[in-house]
């Protein structure tokens, strides 16, 4: 009997700014990453938008006034997804040359 395999390489990558406090941005620490390798497709959007939403249900019955900006790098074998929310950009470094990977989201949260 032959046995089939795939082994990949999987680096997560966080840096979390909290403002108001420090509360929102270690929510992200402690479960951004878990929701997106609990999600069945992978899914980026989807996870920071059901991130954000248990976090803001686990804060209902708390008058805070905190969040926290998100900037984000996954590395799947040879390939690198990088995400932003919130007023951080992110770069890369290439040949000592920085490139912008994604802008800076200014939208205010209601």
């Amino acid at each position: 009997m032959e046995e089939f395999y795939d082994i990949k390489t999987l680096c997560l990558f966080g840096i979390f700014d909290g403002h108001g406090s420090s509360h929102a941005a270690e929510y992200l620490k402690e479960h951004l990453f878990d929701n997106l390798m609990k999600h069945p497709n992978f899914l980026y959007f989807e996870t920071y938008q059901g991130t954000d939403s248990q976090f803001l249900n686990s804060e209902k019955d708390t008058f805070r006034d905190d969040g926290s900006t998100a900037s984000t790098a996954v590395l799947v074998d040879n390939y690198l997804y990088v995400t932003n929310v919130g007023d951080s950009g992110t770069i890369i470094l290439k040949a000592g040359k920085a490139i912008a990977l994604s802008g800076v989201d200014e939208q205010k949260r209601n």
